[in-house]
């Protein structure tokens, strides 16, 4: 394995320290990119699809058979928001102390592309070249609605690039979900929920906020919010969160061991177990929450116009057609007007066997051999989605280990990563490239 010292999360440093929210923004990361990583520019051919970078690592081979078929590595610039209020340390400082590096994006997702930029300027220092093509994309707007990595996968498809599996962020190494199981898991998803922005809206006449009517445009949307919230969507174990808590089962002590192992035929019960944790329970279900409210612009003024966006994110057998059903007959208000303003369905599902999923495995055993390896169903979104349209092994993983309390700051104040679990992420990058590419 090449050799990746503690110096490399110096790059992690100054890339966090460069804000990716806004398109303007990009340009400034990418000369960074190019300074801190300049054997990767020179030996790669990277080229821009408007603001994603699309890279191709030339391999010593090249078919259609799986040994010669590329690797598709995939990650995202953009972050999201950060408002500097309530962080322990500013989420653009890139603080570093004795355990962690703080700041927004170091979970998502720059820990990942800085880890796969030092791992392939780590192997082209030790003069490594890959057998195959590996193909590098590093969207621009994942946060948002996925366009660049969109347009940059559209661009291999038509240029005949079929790899043999593709890789984006995703699960990671977490400690046992399940009661019984004794060592932590990593979870790597194979397939991932749909997704739907949902504008909520009622329209009254104003006023003076003085004589107020008796439902008023904010009550009315308040009462369909709570309808929502009360709203149960259909259960259902996919056939990824079966096979996953199947091989939790055969971990598992106890009779909630004895259950999982039977999961298949005590699906019921299981589900009633796994809606007790918020997590678990997302696995189960399309799930849709109020994210942002908007009603008058004085305090003295009735609302003419209260507005809600509803995300939700779909279960796979599911669609944006049945959530918007869904939501309208949880509402059960014709005055309450609703609007999808983007969405997509759920992604298909990649095997849990064959290219892709065994290098992944492989490489995870070799990096931490105390844990078990089990497919998922990634409740975000990813760029990954798009990459089905040109292989059918599509897994979403990120080498990290995180405690429940870091994932609970992704998207929110204080994200930070642990050194030594980034350093081993940079490492595990090189060693799949290396032993599978």
């Amino acid at each position: 394995m090449v050799r990746i010292d503690e110096s490399a999360i110096d790059d992690l440093i100054a890339l966090v320290r460069l804000p990716t929210e806004l398109p303007e923004q990009l340009p400034a990361f990418q000369s960074a990119l190019r300074e801190r990583f300049p054997r990767l520019f020179e030996a790669l051919e990277v080229e821009s699809v408007g603001t994603t970078l699309l890279a191709r690592w030339p391999g010593r081979a090249a078919g259609d058979d799986a040994g010669g078929s590329p690797a598709l590595l995939m990650a995202h610039q953009d972050v999201v928001p950060a408002p500097p209020e309530g962080w322990t340390h500013p989420p653009y400082s890139g603080h570093r102390d004795a355990t962690h590096v703080w700041g927004r994006g170091t979970l998502d997702d720059k820990g990942s592309l800085v880890g796969i930029c030092v791992a392939v300027e780590a192997l082209l220092e030790a003069g490594f070249t890959p057998a195959r093509d590996v193909w590098l994309v590093f969207g621009h707007d994942e946060e948002t609605m996925g366009t660049g990595a969109a347009s940059a996968i559209a661009a291999l498809d038509a240029a005949g690039v079929r790899p043999a599996w593709a890789l984006d962020e995703g699960g990671a190494i977490i400690e046992p979900p399940i009661a019984g199981v004794e060592r932590e898991i990593a979870v790597v998803g194979v397939a991932e929920k749909g997704f739907a922005n949902i504008r909520v809206r009622v329209a009254q006449v104003g006023g003076h906020a003085s004589t107020p009517p008796q439902l008023p445009a904010t009550s009315r949307l308040a009462r369909a919010i709570r309808r929502l919230d009360r709203a149960s969507f259909p259960r259902s174990l996919p056939e990824p969160a079966l096979r996953m808590l199947e091989l939790l089962g055969a971990e598992a002590r106890g009779p909630q061991g004895a259950v999982l192992r039977n999961v298949r035929r005590s699906r019921r019960l299981v589900e009633r177990i796994l809606a007790r944790g918020d997590e678990t329970r997302a696995m189960l279900s399309t799930t849709a929450v109020v994210t942002q409210l908007s009603g008058s612009a004085a305090p003295n003024a009735l609302a003419e116009e209260a507005v809600a966006v509803v995300n939700a994110r779909i279960a796979v057998g599911s669609s944006v057609d049945d959530t918007l059903t869904l939501v309208r007959r949880a509402i059960a208000d014709p005055l309450v007007e609703l609007e999808l303003l983007h969405g997509h369905g759920p992604s298909p599902e990649s095997p849990s066997t064959g290219p892709g999923w065994v290098d992944i495995e492989a490489a995870i055993g070799r990096l931490r051999p105390d844990v078990l390896t089990v497919p998922y169903v990634m409740l975000g979104g990813t760029d990954g989605r798009h990459a089905h349209r040109i292989t059918d092994h599509v897994y979403r993983f990120t080498p990290f280990s995180m405690t429940r309390e870091e994932r609970l700051t992704l998207h929110a104040r204080d994200e930070r990563i642990r050194i030594d679990t980034w350093l081993d992420g940079c490492r595990w990058y090189a060693d799949l490239i290396e032993s599978s590419c």
